[in-house]
């Protein structure tokens, strides 16, 4: 049996992608991406319930939140 978790995360990493937050299903990842909550480029992982974006999108997350 193929674990789909598992291959999602195997295809994130290789991409190069960082983990941007955990715990969002498909609905409110559709949501915040349309009120630009999330960068551009940025991926839902459906079998983890995980928005990974691209290198350096964390850090300007973190900064973001910071300054709000």
């Amino acid at each position: 049996m193929i674990d789909l978790e598992q291959r999602q995360l195997d295809q994130m990493l290789r991409e190069k992608r960082q983990l941007i937050a955990s715990g969002v299903d498909k609905e409110k990842f559709g949501n915040q991406c349309k009120a630009k909550q999330y960068p551009a480029g940025s991926t839902h992982a459906w079998a983890r319930d995980e928005v990974w974006g691209p290198i350096g999108s964390a850090e300007k997350e973190n900064r973001n939140a910071s300054a709000a």
